[in-house]
């Protein structure tokens, strides 16, 4: 095995540790501003919060019971798709007019499907929020908690956008497979 190859298994496993990192921090806030540390996180899985005896406020906000499993499947068989990719043959596989290796199109997919991930949670968040006190997704919204005024300050955290940054690296690496590892197969 050349050191090539070595590196590109190098890369796929940052890819992976990036995918698991992302999936364990929060993706975005909301905020209650005027009780300190209140606040409601989505996570690729479901909901956490802080608002202690104001939880009924979201009382039916959480997802359904198998939803934290179904998530958790697809994270573990994204990995070992990742990590499998490592030691596929190079079988071409053609769709449409494109052509690309078995491992090409396993990277390809896990790094499509978690941008598709992404862009779902913040869909579904985007209707979700606006079924609780009207709130908005991003950004300030004023809600009425027990006769009580206060903004709620709601964003993305660090952890969503990392989501993005590695699924386009997946895409990458998949793009890039056969220059970085030197593999004659062609994927145009």
């Amino acid at each position: 095995m050349n050191a090539r190859a070595w590196l590109f298994r190098g890369l796929i496993l940052i890819a992976a540790g990036l995918m698991i990192l992302s999936w364990f921090m929060p993706w975005w806030i909301a905020e209650v501003v005027i009780l300190e540390d209140a606040n409601v996180m989505i996570h690729p899985w479901g909901l956490s919060n802080t608002l202690d005896f104001f939880e009924v406020y979201i009382e039916g906000a959480n997802m359904p019971g198998w939803f934290p499993y179904l998530m958790f499947a697809y994270l573990g068989i994204a990995v070992l798709a990742l990590l499998a990719s490592m030691f596929l043959k190079d079988k071409v596989v053609k769709i449409l007019k494109f052509k690309f290796t078995l491992p090409q199109l396993v990277i390809l997919i896990v790094g499509i499907s978690y941008i598709v991930v992404g862009v779902g949670a913040a869909v579904f968040a985007a209707i979700r929020t606006g079924d609780f006190w009207g709130m908005h997704l991003l950004g300030k919204t004023l809600i009425v908690i027990n006769d009580l005024e206060s903004d709620v300050v709601a964003r993305f955290l660090p952890g969503y956008y990392l989501v993005y940054l590695s699924g386009i690296f997946m895409i990458i690496l998949a793009l890039l497979r056969n220059k970085i590892t030197g593999n004659a197969a062609s994927a145009k």
